[in-house]
């Protein structure tokens, strides 16, 4: 049976916004290398497909197969598709946990944020590697929460991340994926392993704004502040604040956010 975890971050268009602007060149630069012009790619949890269509142009006589779980978002993913005039992308619903190809299907299994909003990543890890050809390759990257700092310091963003991270372990996921991927990797019987990490920089008046205005509303207006009410975290009024804290965060000029990302190339 298919499990069914609890999306933190939801796919409302705060967090699906932000979550478009996130190319491949940013988000899979650290697997670049293992990617070629005929590559058979799977891409595990597509999201709005902005990485998708990345993938596909470095596997340009290849293919990549972009997989996630709900029919909105893969909409948006083809939309996405469309508009970069893309040809060798083919978008499904699947789920990791029980993905819908046989063994050894591709060459490289790429997944973007995914394992840290998973309640079961050691079980996804052994799947994408199950579908990834011997001598192939598994990449992930995933962001570690604990790391996310600003300047000016904000009590308010830390109260943030306090309350997102307890909303995360609540849906049994793990927030801190980053530090987690090598551990977890060895535990689906995965050797070949080589780690690395890059770091997420907001610094510019546009970079701020993506970043902080989009939390600001993701506060309010997605699953992450539904969850946070529903599950006594945080009041309707916690999160004003922490949205009115996220814009002034925002609107500095001075402000500066970084966070680190641990990333995995696993040889199959």
């Amino acid at each position: 049976m298919v499990k069914r975890d609890v999306y933190t971050h939801g796919h409302q268009p705060a967090a699906v916004n932000q979550h478009a602007k996130r190319t491949a060149e940013t988000s899979a630069a650290f697997c670049r290398h293992v990617i070629s012009a005929t590559s058979r790619v799977l891409d595990v949890g597509c999201g709005p497909g902005s990485i998708t269509v990345g993938l596909a142009k470095w596997a340009a006589r290849g293919s990549v197969t972009g997989i996630d779980l709900g029919d909105q978002i893969l909409e948006i993913a083809q939309q996405a598709v469309e508009g970069a005039g893309i040809t060798n992308v083919f978008l499904e619903q699947a789920s990791v946990y029980e993905l819908p190809y046989d063994d050894e299907s591709f060459d490289v299994t790429y997944a973007h944020q995914v394992l840290q909003h998973l309640t079961d990543p050691v079980f996804a890890i052994g799947e994408m590697a199950r579908v990834t050809k011997k001598g192939g390759y598994v990449a992930v990257r995933d962001a570690d929460y604990y790391t996310m700092s600003c300047s000016p310091e904000s009590e308010i963003i830390d109260e943030w991340r306090r309350i997102y991270r307890r909303v995360a372990r609540h849906n049994g996921a793990e927030p801190d994926a980053g530090r987690h991927l090598l551990r977890w990797f060895h535990q689906a019987g995965i050797q070949k392993v080589e780690c690395s990490a890059s770091a997420g920089v907001y610094a510019t008046k546009e970079e701020r704004e993506n970043w902080g205005l989009s939390w600001a509303d993701r506060c309010l207006h997605t699953s992450f502040s539904e969850q946070a009410v529903e599950y006594g975290y945080a009041t309707r009024e916690d999160l004003e604040a922490l949205a009115g804290g996220w814009r002034e965060w925002a609107t500095n000029p001075d402000g500066y956010f970084q966070f680190i990302n641990g990333e995995v190339i696993a040889e199959i």
